[in-house]
């Protein structure tokens, strides 16, 4: 437990003032007494990978996620005249903007005015901060953009930090290393001491999980050294600038931790990403929370701090950690008045304001489907051991979407591209709006179509066989890719998992088989489209073999690459529905199939 000592100096008797910077004048009230000594809390709130979910609006009754936290933020910090910022921090995590039609069609507007009315004190930067352009979505003053709002503009001062940011080798100065921000600690008889914390913002490395074009090919890059980190949090401390420091990472919280090791002066780690809810065991040093994504859960801290006889404050330790759910029940507004205990008002209106916005699109009907489009397959006969986790429904429908598209043979799309699920809910069939396909294809990906060979097409297989390749090369249509899967011993006496193409099959016919081709299937031409960030992200380790699209892309082979994927899907199913009377087909057959696994 470290301990930070206050000491107080008396140069007149009317006047006290501070020696160092580790001094806190709130320790002491108007009359000029010391706060009674003992423990006084702080409360915090972190949202992480809010996903565009101001509201949720897939399902048959609209969620207001964010008024609903907004409001039990306001159960903290107070109502009307009594309501003061500084009785509790917020704070989130990243991936604020990109998911949802409410989100994706304004840019993430009504998010960031939400954060900014919420009176958020700092957010993290998430890898789909980039999917828009990183610049566009964060002010030159390192805060959230400004906006237009009932014919005013306003300034946005919620501080983005992030302290491994480069570009071209260099910090980049559009987002803080940290923030320093004084809040009232109280106690149980309702004395406040002012505590500084001290919030440092740092991102795992996702470059890989970023649009080449946006991130690599602007120059970005992260370098993850956690002792960035810590030594800013060293810093701090020592020279008395806060009482606690915080750590907010785009990144696993228990992960954050185990890298920074148990010798940090960083009391607790805040994450994201994973959409997991994460929290630490009583006691342990530094404590780490997340909650999960999507405005589903929210994490909730208690920070204890220690006032002593005379007047020193130092930091005790996190006296509550934990993930916190959204009351389904009681985030819903049907009619006037539902819910309104726990839905702030300001946030509300903001939401149904962004909601009319976008209306026309979320009541559009394209047509409907009659099976459900699910991102992983259902334990039945369609299971999904059938593809060992290389396949589902939502994933052929959007495979067969971006054929049309690029009016292809193939495609494929990575498994982190598979955002969503649409399910009957026990009904014959589903309609599908011009909004469910903004949330099937949510990152305005371009699409890229290539001319290749057959036996090049194998060598797109082989790599998909890869653990480098898995994610990115994981889902298909078009074809059929029967593979072996084999544990085998390595040099060092471990077992490991190795893939291998057994046969390829197009139409029911089989091409390839086992190093052999059938007639002239090896030297044949097929096109083949894939979404943007499979087709520019190289992911390679050992003796793996690289993305092959990634290579072609500077090649005749590349045809195509300029067509985006939701504004070019709403087309190809509107076309379709209007030529099958409203039905959209959709495969519901793995085609990346386990042949045989021998090592049972």
């Amino acid at each position: 437990m470290r301990t930070k000592l206050i000491t107080i100096f008396t140069i007149f008797t009317f006047l006290i003032s501070f020696i160092s910077c580790e001094q806190n004048e709130d320790a002491l009230p108007e009359s000029g007494k010391k706060v009674p000594a003992g423990t006084y809390i702080l409360s915090l709130i972190e949202t992480t990978d809010i996903h565009g979910y101001l509201v949720n609006t897939s399902e048959e009754t609209v969620h207001y996620k964010l008024a609903y936290i907004a409001d039990k933020v306001k159960d903290i910090r107070g109502r009307g005249e009594a309501y003061s910022k500084e009785k509790m921090l917020l704070l989130d995590g990243g991936d604020i903007y990109q998911g949802t039609t409410v989100s994706n069609l304004q840019r993430g507007k009504p998010l960031y005015i939400a954060f900014d009315k919420m009176d958020y004190d700092a957010v993290a930067v998430g890898n789909h901060e980039f999917d828009w352009g990183f610049e566009n979505m964060v002010e030159a003053d390192g805060t959230l953009p400004a906006y237009e709002l009932d014919g005013q503009l306003y300034t946005n001062p919620v501080p983005v930090i992030c302290a491994n940011l480069f570009q071209n080798g260099s910090r980049i100065t559009n987002t803080k290393d940290y923030v320093i921000v004084e809040k009232n600690a109280v106690n149980e008889n309702g004395h406040s001491v002012t505590v500084k914390i001290g919030i440092i913002g740092f991102a795992e490395d996702w470059a890989s999980s970023v649009m080449t074009a946006q991130f690599t090919g602007k120059g970005y890059e992260i370098k993850e050294n956690y002792s960035i980190a810590k030594n800013i949090a060293v810093e701090l401390e020592a020279s008395g600038k806060c009482d606690a420091t915080i750590l907010l990472v785009h990144g696993a919280a228990d992960t954050a931790v185990n890298k920074i090791g148990n010798d940090s002066v960083i009391d607790l780690v805040l994450g994201g990403h994973t959409h997991v809810n994460l929290s630490s065991e009583d006691g342990l040093m530094p404590s780490y929370l997340q909650s999960e994504s999507y405005g589903e859960a929210y994490a909730y801290a208690e920070l204890s701090f220690y006032v002593d006889d005379d007047g020193n404050v130092s930091f005790a330790n996190i006296s509550k950690n934990e993930t916190i759910p959204v009351d389904k029940t009681k985030d819903t507004y049907t009619f006037a008045g539902e819910n309104a205990e726990d839905l702030d008002e300001e946030i509300l209106k903001l939401s149904d304001v962004a909601i009319e916005n976008v209306r026309p699109l979320l009541e559009e009907v394209i047509g409907y489907i009659t099976v459900d489009a699910t991102n992983n397959y259902p334990d039945t006969s369609l299971s999904i051991k059938g593809s060992d986790g290389r396949a589902s429904v939502m994933a052929n429908w959007m495979c067969d979407i971006i054929r049309e598209i690029g009016n292809a043979d193939i495609a494929f799309v990575n498994s982190g591209g598979v955002r969503t699920s649409i399910t009957l809910d026990g009904s014959a069939k589903k309609n599908i709006t011009v909004s469910d396909v903004y949330e099937i294809f949510p990152f305005d990906n371009r699409i890229y179509v290539y001319d290749i060979t057959y036996e090049e097409l194998l060598s797109v297989f082989e790599y998909a066989m890869t653990s480098s390749g898995k994610g990115l090369i994981s889902r298909v249509t078009g074809i059929d890719c029967y593979f072996t899967k084999e544990k085998k011993l390595s040099v060092s006496g471990k077992t490991y998992t190795a893939y291998a193409v057994k046969s390829l099959s197009k139409d029911g016919v089989q091409i390839y088989a086992d190093g052999k081709w059938a007639d002239t299937w090896k030297d044949r031409k097929v096109s083949v489209a894939l979404s943007e960030y499979p087709a520019t992200t190289d992911r390679q380790s050992y003796s793996d073999p690289h993305n092959p699209f990634v290579a072609w892309n500077e090649t005749e082979k590349l045809v195509q690459d300029s067509l985006i994927d939701n504004e070019n899907a709403i087309k190809v199913l509107k076309k379709e529905a209007a030529e099958n009377s409203g039905l959209l087909t959709i495969d519901t057959r793995p085609h990346f199939i386990l042949y045989e696994d021998i090592s049972k």
